[in-house]
């Protein structure tokens, strides 16, 4: 196995320039710019002495990644989530053995993983998720959370796992200079032994290479023998779902959890991990005693209880008010910024394209409602906005209707079946 593996490893890092072309040519344009303030375009416009320069440095060892600039992503609690963006080259890399990584674990990847995976997505976990709930016999379910899983990912832990499959050192060697990559603040340049930049194009391969092993594996191979019921675990990146029949083996599970996670360096956020009772049979009994079931957030949505056209009932899930309010409020400020830079027509192919992809990832099964509000909210944000590009108004709110007749926003709709 290890020695079809350094095959994949040799055939997939050759470093010459048509390889590296090729992952040029994969990165989008429109990334932010890393400490060098170069964009893909001005890579491009000397692209053979280039890539011809960055060969040579990785057939002679003399690669180092520039360090990473950090930005820092405002969350719905009020704390930031601090994004490394890296400079075009080092992207290139990136992509590089993100390639070899995904060829050499993907085959041994657990079936539950769904994060950042090729031909997985948001909504195919969801579907699992749904499927365990109306399906298989779960009562439980601990919806678990990592603390700042990204900022403290062990380096050597994840070299030594990395080890266990790999035995190329210079590709284990360009896969270190990755992760101990340093971030630039202003007061200077802070390296440090844990971490991985979240916006890093490998980042989050290498995150699915150690918790594979540190939770995905665990709970199938050395936990599952040990409960008495039916349990299953989905995981989505960082954001892991355990589903149990009996409570008993959910608060063991409960109990364990957080010893494997410092085993690796990782601590578990215990005030936004929880333990729900969301089972069908717990779902009928309530409803019989008017009483309403708890509810619980996975994916940016809020999966709850409802009925189905027939009348019976089925998990459902729509918007998370964290979610819905992030998106209106991330909308309202960039309309601020831009307004007055873009014309009328720019701005409204832009603001198209938002909700669009809006309406891509939230448009799932049974949460049309929540798209319709957020349409209404879309249009009032963007009616107060272009009625402050000058003194005067741009439009009434009559003139402003018959400028969507002209040109229509994206209508909201349910694109994405989840299934009963």
């Amino acid at each position: 196995m290890k020695t079809k593996i350094e095959s994949i490893v040799k055939r997939a890092c050759k470093n010459t320039k048509e390889n590296l072309q090729e992952c040029f040519d994969s990165l989008k344009r429109t990334k932010a710019v890393g400490v060098d303030g170069i964009t893909k375009l001005d890579y491009q416009k000397d692209i053979d002495i280039n890539l011809e320069n960055l060969v040579e440095s990785l057939n002679l060892y003399q690669y180092r990644p520039k360090p990473v600039r950090r930005v820092e992503i405002l969350k719905e609690d009020g704390s930031s989530r601090p994004i490394g963006i890296s400079c075009t080259e080092d992207k290139i890399i990136q992509e590089m053995s993100r390639q070899v990584l995904e060829a050499i674990y993907e085959p041994v990847f657990s079936e539950t993983s769904y994060g950042f995976r090729p031909n997985r997505s948001c909504h195919d976990a969801l579907r699992r998720l749904n499927a365990e709930v109306m399906k298989k016999p779960v009562n439980w379910i601990v919806d678990m959370d990592i603390s700042k899983f990204f900022d403290s990912m062990p380096h050597k832990e994840i070299l030594s796992m990395l080890e266990e499959r790999i035995g190329d050192k210079k590709f284990l060697r360009l896969v270190s200079r990755l992760l101990k990559v340093g971030i630039q603040f202003p007061n200077g340049v802070v390296y440090d032994e844990l971490g991985s930049p979240q916006g890093s194009v490998v980042s989050h391969v290498i995150a699915n290479v150690f918790l594979d092993k540190v939770l995905d594996k665990w709970f199938e191979e050395i936990l599952k023998p040990y409960f008495s019921g039916y349990c299953e675990f989905i995981r989505y990146a960082d954001d892991g779902i355990a589903f149990f029949e009996k409570e008993e083996d959910a608060l063991k599970f409960l109990k364990v959890l957080p010893l494997r996670l410092a085993k690796f360096g990782l601590e578990l956020n215990l005030g936004k991990t929880k333990l729900v009772k969301i089972g069908k049979v717990e779902a009928y009994q309530k409803e019989l005693l008017g009483k309403r079931m708890p509810t619980f957030d996975f994916l940016g949505f809020t999966h709850y209880w409802g009925k189905s056209n027939t009348g019976k009932l089925r998990l459902k899930r729509k918007t998370s008010k964290k979610r819905f309010r992030r998106a209106l409020v991330s909308l309202n400020q960039w309309l601020k910024e831009q307004r007055n830079r873009l014309t009328l027509q720019q701005l409204w192919k832009i603001i198209s394209s938002k909700i669009r992809g809006h309406y891509n990832y939230f448009g799932v099964t049974d949460n049309i409602h929540t798209l319709q509000r957020f349409e209404y909210e879309a249009k009032r944000l963007i009616f107060a906005r272009i009625n402050r590009r000058s003194q005067c108004k741009s439009f009434t709110w009559k003139e402003f209707n018959g400028y969507l007749k002209i040109f229509p926003l994206p209508k909201p709709k349910i694109s994405v079946n989840l299934g009963w």
